[in-house]
């Protein structure tokens, strides 16, 4: 059975849809989430619906500790202190005794789970070297697990030796006599590597006893809030999710003189980057269903097909998202409201050269 590992998602709606719409095209039978639902993001009420809703397992995080009450926020930086004092007003009485009730650990197949570590999972340390990975090693048995909290993908691993080795993330199939502390990333809040900026979690077979990473483009824009703020907020957001050298060059921004607002365009969205070419078809009132309709040459690198739907007012409010190999033509109805349907074709990483032979979406009654 193939089970999705996601973590870190945020509030951020956006970016959770666009991951179970993947996970469930890749064959994912299960939705694990390793917590901090809530935090930093804009919709933290829809997505916890929609994570109580999909997730077969749910842990907490210390944002979902810190909105309920169960955990202290006292430590957190002013950004996540007002998002944790703006979710917990946003959330109802069931919703915050929900997540005081979620555990700290579990199991999935063969592999133990956690927010943070696996020494004191209440207290939610980080496991970012090889010495905090040695010392989650000794606290356990178990061959495999599976940890977030950091916002970054990684793998670590151990054999006979006793050595832990640190790598990026990687595909693999479970070993004899290896062990593995694997680190899905973040849904909704990535840290930029690179250059790059991806949503991203991981595919556990547990048949095949493999691990596959899928990364997603992501819109830094997802985790802004909505109709609150003003710039200094937005930009205090973005140098967040890109990290700390985009925090440094927006100092002066930031903290100097309020810049008039045509003039902030921090912003950065890598779809654009990403895409291969978008259609839009307007949808008449007769019109039942989309197809994407998108086919690749032989040999050619996978593509993301994204389908968009908007009401009258041009507002984005169903975005799907599927990975194709081969072709992709499965019928998609057309939620009510929407009034045009953007199709847009992307690649899975900036490196990759598809070759589409054919991209034709159409809208029908059937």
């Amino acid at each position: 059975m193939t089970i999705a590992i996601i973590s870190d998602v945020h509030a951020n709606l956006e970016a959770l849809k666009r991951v179970l719409a993947d996970a469930e095209a890749q064959g994912a039978k299960e939705i694990v989430c390793l917590g901090d639902i809530v935090g930093y993001g804009p919709l933290p009420k829809e997505t916890l619906d929609l994570v109580r809703k999909r997730c077969s397992i749910v842990l907490a995080g210390n944002h979902d500790d810190a909105v309920s009450g169960r955990g202290d926020a006292s430590s957190f930086i002013d950004l996540a202190g007002d998002a944790v004092r703006r979710h917990r007003d946003a959330l109802d009485a069931d919703d915050l005794r929900w997540l005081r009730s979620l555990p700290y650990t579990g199991y999935t197949g063969e592999a133990l789970l956690s927010h943070g570590d696996f020494v004191d999972p209440e207290k939610f340390y980080y496991i970012e070297n090889d010495k905090d990975a040695l010392a989650n090693f000794n606290a356990t048995d178990a061959k495999l697990m599976f940890v977030g909290h950091t916002h970054v993908p990684q793998l670590f691993l151990v054999g006979r030796s006793g050595t832990v080795y640190v790598t990026e993330p990687q595909d693999f199939t479970l070993e004899a006599g290896k062990r593995y502390i694997v680190n899905p990333g973040s849904v909704g809040y990535p840290r930029e590597s690179n250059g790059q900026c991806y949503s991203s979690y991981v595919l556990y077979d547990t048949t095949e006893r493999t691990v596959t990473y899928r990364f997603l483009p992501f819109a830094v824009a997802s985790v802004m809030q909505r109709g609150t703020g003003g710039s200094r907020k937005i930009l205090k957001i973005v140098a967040a999710v890109l990290g700390f050298v985009a925090l440094a060059a927006l100092a002066f921004i930031m903290f100097g003189p309020e810049p008039e607002p045509e003039v902030v365009t921090v912003v950065r969205d890598r779809t654009a980057e990403l895409s291969l070419g978008e259609k839009e078809i307007p949808l008449g009132p007769h019109v039942k269903v989309v197809r994407a309709n998108v086919f690749l040459g032989k040999d050619s690198d996978p593509v993301t097909v994204q389908t968009e739907f908007f009401d009258a007012s041009g507002r984005s409010f169903d975005i799907n998202s599927d990975t194709v190999k081969k072709s992709f033509s499965r019928r998609q109805d057309i939620p009510k409201g929407a009034v045009k349907a953007k199709f847009t074709v992307l690649k899975l990483k900036p490196e990759d050269n598809p070759q589409i032979e054919r991209f034709s979406p159409e809208a029908s009654r059937q």
